[in-house]
């Protein structure tokens, strides 16, 4: 890596390549509020190329602690990338757009608290991610 690309930069080309270049806002759509957490929200969305029902956590690194915020979510993605398993969530990308990380996964019903506490799956939500 050339001396003037900080590390974690989107010049870095390890780090670029963890995110896909087109816009989400164009690939996926009906997008609704299911939950909310310490990172961001989770929507339900259906991706537009497949149809197929996605569940996407839009987690902003702009304002306090971006730096730190940013290199979270590329740890976030680097380790969803490693993880394959059949009883593990899907990862399906990471999406970049305005200092927001869409970070889309499989849709699933329930949480992981759900799991945890044994309740009954709902609808209206998403499993953590």
């Amino acid at each position: 890596m050339p001396s003037s690309v900080r590390a974690g930069s989107l010049k870095d080309p390890e780090v670029a390549e963890l995110f896909f270049k087109e816009d989400p806002e164009k690939l996926f759509s009906d997008l609704r509020e299911i939950g909310h957490g310490s990172f961001g929200a989770v929507y339900f969305a259906r991706d537009v190329r497949s149809t197929e029902v996605v569940a996407i956590k839009k987690m902003s690194y702009s304002g306090k602690q971006s730096n730190e915020k940013w290199q979270d979510i590329i740890k976030e993605v680097k380790f969803l990338q490693r993880i394959q398993h059949p009883n593990s969530i899907e990862y399906k990308g990471c999406y970049l757009r305005e200092h927001t990380a869409w970070l889309v996964m499989e849709y699933c019903l329930g949480s992981a608290s759900d799991v945890l506490e044994g309740k009954t799956h709902s609808k209206n939500s998403s499993c953590s991610i």
